[in-house]
């Protein structure tokens, strides 16, 4: 994701489940008095879910229509990325994953994906097949 859109990191935060939800939407969290809405990255991209451990984390986002939490497995390295290894997304990565990617970079030998959140955030569960 883009620093820029990141308002706070935050581990062990419990979570409240919420039932007919969007199946993007894991659950709900109170962080600094505010009420977050929590999407897990593995189910956006379509991954098997997997149990919430001391490594995973919430990357709490700024949006349009406010504060999102994105649940992911753990927390990586910041990245600063120059303009000239930014790539085209690779043609392997289709269908609804491309749709929320907005850049990609090749370092070294790793593919960065960057994510859209707002992307995210807006897609409806209807469109989902």
């Amino acid at each position: 994701m883009e620093i820029s859109k990141v308002f706070a990191l935050a581990k062990s935060v419990p979570m409240i489940r919420v039932p007919l939800a969007n199946r993007f939407v894991k659950g709900l969290i109170q962080y600094r008095g505010q009420i977050i809405t929590v999407i897990s990255v593995r189910k956006v991209f379509d991954l098997p879910e997997i149990e919430i451990s001391e490594d995973s984390a919430h990357v709490i986002v700024r949006t349009k229509y406010g504060l999102v939490s994105f649940l992911v497995d753990e927390l990586k390295d910041i990245e600063e990325i120059t303009r000239n290894i930014r790539i085209e997304v690779p043609k392997v990565i289709h269908g609804v994953d491309r749709y929320f990617v907005s850049q990609a970079y090749r370092i070294d030998e790793t593919l960065l994906l960057i994510l859209d959140s707002e992307k995210v955030v807006e897609f409806r569960s209807d469109r989902i097949s």
